[in-house]
């Protein structure tokens, strides 16, 4: 499991507009219609990658201005992510969990483990940093 908290220059209703804005345009695609989307717990939807890969989407909890929370899987990954928004004076402060499921730590050694998290978390921070960037982008329009 990776934790991170990073603080942005952006509110947390700016950060839920983004996702909003993302999700109902991947859920029209993945969909293959132009429908109305409420996002919500419970909304499942199936992304097609560049390479033909196939990704469930399963949304676990949507509170707006709190949290985002979602479980993804493909090719027998399964990984759960959640953003928890607060916002202070100045900034929000997101804080991102990430669980890999399918990753068994008791499975490996402790140096292989060790690798692991240290990628994971890794790309978890750049994954984070990519997505207060889009949102940066995003307010400005």
């Amino acid at each position: 499991m990776v934790k991170l908290i990073r603080s942005y220059d952006f509110t947390s209703s700016e950060f839920f507009d983004y996702i909003e804005d993302s999700l109902t345009k991947e859920i029209k695609k993945a969909r293959n219609n132009n429908k109305p989307i409420k996002i919500k717990a419970g909304t499942i939807y199936t992304l097609t990658g560049k390479d033909d890969t196939s990704t469930k989407v399963t949304i676990n909890e949507f509170r707006r201005n709190e949290l985002y929370s979602a479980t993804f899987e493909s090719m027998g990954e399964k990984l759960t992510v959640n953003y928890y928004t607060r916002d202070t004076p100045k900034e929000c402060t997101i804080t991102l969990d990430e669980t890999v499921h399918s990753y068994d730590p008791s499975q490996h050694n402790k140096l292989a483990n060790f690798f692991y998290d240290f990628m994971y978390h890794r790309s978890a921070q750049e994954e984070l940093n990519k997505l207060a960037k889009s949102i940066a982008e995003f307010k400005n329009k």
